[in-house]
């Protein structure tokens, strides 16, 4: 397939027609594409691939490596958890003094914690965001984890650092583009590699074989062949979602151009009322089970002054995002008013289809299944990347001799 040599002028003097020798000089061009493109961005997509691999188990590796932190044991097979606000009132009583805290996510199983994540300024006057993890049974603390220190993106929390490192390669959130925009090059050049792969009818069983007896060099490109085919469609498809990611306002406003996609509107505000207590965080489930009946709740944005809200995240069980629910209540915490409803079975096409950007790049939207998958397409752009250098280095050496 990489044997294409023949120029147009040479195809031409060889009596090939002329719209073969068109073809075998767009094939060449092409080849240059692909090549070029994953020789020289390909180790970013291989930085990339393998800190995605690592992070499409993420929650499982931790829980397994920290089962004192992130386990809770049920009394019983049906014991409920505390009420929220006592899992709330006994968080708080164990921040340290200047805490403020910002979400609180409910736990993913029976046996997981509430996390309570927080700010704090050290003694240096330099932002720490912490990680409080409280039984939600008995609502002790099962402990606290440091999570970032101010900008340092490396020396943080072991999967903060890793996922820091695979959106923005380290250099922090507003200099994502220096993976996005690599990955706007290399989604056609896989896309071409596609075409290039794609076999002619009835050669399909060929596609996908791999010559055993033949020279180390046939067997290393038949190797990259098959593999790139194989994981392409995923590859495909965490390129693109991750493109969205980095590039959000103009995916955003791409999407716009076929369909509508609303935003949740800003400044909304809690109206203080004299001599009288924030609603609590289990009025506000109340009232969002209200919008949301048969919906779970997956976490709490709270308050960060007097007239912050309430913001209650309930998952339905049909959605792809497994971590947190896309249907939004937005809640006075004074009044208990409904201030805003973000309703997931209302999205348009274009909401729907940014909606099952994450799940998909992380794989949850198909359970453990999907993690598998995105683990192993994590680790494809390394194979592909050493298997082409190699290939690309002995044909250098043909050439050259």
């Amino acid at each position: 397939m990489t044997n294409d040599t023949i120029t147009a002028p040479r195809a031409a003097e060889a009596g090939v027609p002329a719209e073969m020798s068109r073809r075998l000089l767009a094939r060449r061009l092409f080849l240059a594409f692909h090549r070029w493109t994953g020789l020289i961005l390909g180790a970013i997509f291989v930085v990339v691939g393998l800190t995605g691999a690592i992070l499409s188990f993420a929650p499982q590796i931790d829980a397994a490596l920290h089962p004192h932190l992130l386990r809770s044991t049920p009394p019983s097979a049906d014991a409920p958890y505390a009420s929220l606000d006592e899992i709330y009132a006994a968080a708080i009583a164990d921040l340290p003094p200047g805490a403020t805290p910002s979400f609180m996510a409910m736990p993913r199983g029976r046996d997981g914690v509430v996390s309570l994540s927080y700010r704090l300024r050290d003694a240096d006057d330099v932002t720490e965001t912490h990680r409080l993890f409280i039984d939600p049974y008995t609502t002790k603390a099962t402990g606290d984890r440091a999570i970032k220190r101010g900008d340092d993106e490396i020396r943080q929390f072991f999967f903060n650092s890793v996922r820091s490192l695979h959106y923005t390669l380290w250099q922090g959130s507003d200099r994502s583009w220096l993976v996005g925009g690599p990955a706007l090059v290399l989604l056609p050049s896989m896309l071409l590699g596609i075409v290039l792969w794609w076999p002619r009818p009835g050669q399909w069983r060929l596609a996908f074989a791999i010559k055993r007896k033949a020279s180390a060099e046939r067997r290393i490109f038949d190797l990259h062949r098959v593999v790139g085919a194989v994981v392409a469609v995923v590859l495909c498809c965490s390129l693109t979602s991750g493109c969205f990611f980095v590039f959000r306002q103009p995916g955003r406003d791409l999407v716009r151009l076929f369909s509508s996609v609303r935003e949740a509107p800003r400044g909304l505000a809690s109206r203080p009322i004299a001599d009288r207590e924030p609603i609590g965080l289990d009025a506000a489930l109340r009232i969002a089970e209200r919008s949301f009946p048969g919906a779970a709740p997956t976490g709490f944005s709270l308050p960060a002054n007097e007239k912050g809200v309430y913001v209650v995240s309930m998952r339905a069980p049909e959605e792809p995002n497994h971590a947190n629910g896309r249907n939004r209540v937005t809640i006075d915490r004074f009044s208990g008013q409904v201030l805003f409803t973000e309703d997931r079975s209302a999205f348009s096409a274009g909401e729907r289809f940014l909606e099952w950007l994450l799940p998909l790049h992380s794989g949850e939207a198909f359970g453990l299944g999907g993690q598998a998958v995105i683990f192993l397409a994590g680790l494809a752009p390394a194979f592909l990347y050493v298997t082409g250098f190699i290939r690309w280095r002995r044909r250098r050496r043909a050439v050259s001799a």
